[in-house]
């Protein structure tokens, strides 16, 4: 297995990422090929002792996609860039699958313009795994690839959801519920409304509506359906809930002796929590519908969240997952329904 790590764009250096890079290619003992910053990344390899050229790899970039750039414009403006060149490289065959922690927009856009969509998807979707408090993770797509949504199109979202928790987490029979601002049938907009009757419907397990409350505490289904705009709303409040609550705990310990104390003897079950709510043990999204295995990694990665990354793509590898998808798809397509 052959997997490309774009080590530009994110907000830690490359070096960093290389690191991570290495550190997953031992452990699954698959080959890594990087792409971007040639000195930083043969200088990384060199100081672990790992040669150029048997497991770890290099493709040499001149240009950089960065997070402010306009999506479009970057996308046909820097074929040079580490993640143009990494998708090509995906295009080609050469690599199994595309791994990236830049500029999301143009992840999104660089993969419609180079891979292309899977016949019968629409649109691409993002799949966003988030924690819940029963310890199982639970699956919100859209997070972010498209904001301007159809019913439909939340409909295929749900078919790609389910497919990739049925073939790559191994749920069987996953349940889907739909965001939406009320629980019960009829709520929401027109979208929601229509989405509402199209996945009740399908051959799915649909669960009804789902308030965002509802998500990490009840764990009300195994995939949440949103549109990309409501989606990738929803996953920040909740990245910036547990940032902030996390923050304000560390606060209240710092003002009392009895507090530090108090942690320091609660440290283990911190520990925990940290690793339970923790994104960095999560890694990365997969971007469904796309032709070809592509994960987003957060923006904010390190070598232990871009090894993690990298480990969901190997999963969606192993499972053969856009083959998954496209027959899911065809089946659907040839029932009608």
């Amino acid at each position: 297995m052959r997997i490309l790590l774009d080590v530009m764009g994110g907000d830690y250096p490359p070096e960093e990422l290389v690191k991570g890079g290495i550190h997953i290619g031992r452990r699954r003992g698959i080959e890594i090929v990087f792409a971007g910053d040639e000195k930083a990344i043969a200088s990384t390899l060199v100081a672990l002792g790992e040669p150029i050229g048997r497991s770890f790899h290099i493709i040499a970039c001149t240009q950089v996609i960065e997070m402010d750039d306009s999506p479009v414009k970057a996308v046909r403006g820097k074929s040079d860039s580490s993640m143009i060149r990494g998708l090509k490289e995906l295009k080609a065959g050469n690599v199994d699958a595309f791994v990236s922690p830049g500029n999301t927009g143009a992840v999104v856009a660089g993969s419609l313009f180079t891979l292309g969509r899977i016949a019968g998807i629409p649109r691409p979707g993002i799949l966003a795994p988030l924690p819940t408090v029963e310890g199982r993770d639970i699956f919100l797509i859209d997070a972010g690839a498209t904001s301007d949504c159809h019913a439909e199109h939340l409909l295929h979202f749900a078919r790609m959801g389910a497919t990739y928790a049925t073939e790559v987490i191994g749920i069987e029979n996953p349940t889907v519920g739909l965001l939406n601002i009320g629980g019960e049938q009829g709520k929401g907009n027109r979208l929601m409304a229509r989405a509402y009757e199209l996945l009740e419907a399908a051959d799915l397990h649909f669960a009804g509506n789902v308030e965002a409350h509802q998500l990490i505490k009840n764990r009300p289904a195994d995939v949440i359906v949103s549109d990309g705009f409501m989606g990738n709303i929803c996953l920040k409040a909740i990245e910036g809930s547990v940032s902030a609550v996390t923050s304000l705990l560390k606060q209240s310990i710092r003002k009392s002796t009895i507090a530090k104390v108090g942690a320091l003897l609660m440290r283990r079950a911190f520990g925990s929590l940290r690793s339970a709510v923790s994104y960095e043990k999560r890694g990365g999204a997969p971007l469904l519908g796309v032709n070809g295995i592509v994960v987003i990694a957060h923006g904010r990665s390190d070598a232990e969240t871009i090894a993690s990354a990298i480990d969901v793509a190997c999963r969606e590898v192993d499972a053969d997952l856009t083959q998954k998808l496209s027959q899911s798809i065809a089946r659907v397509d040839s029932n009608g329904s």
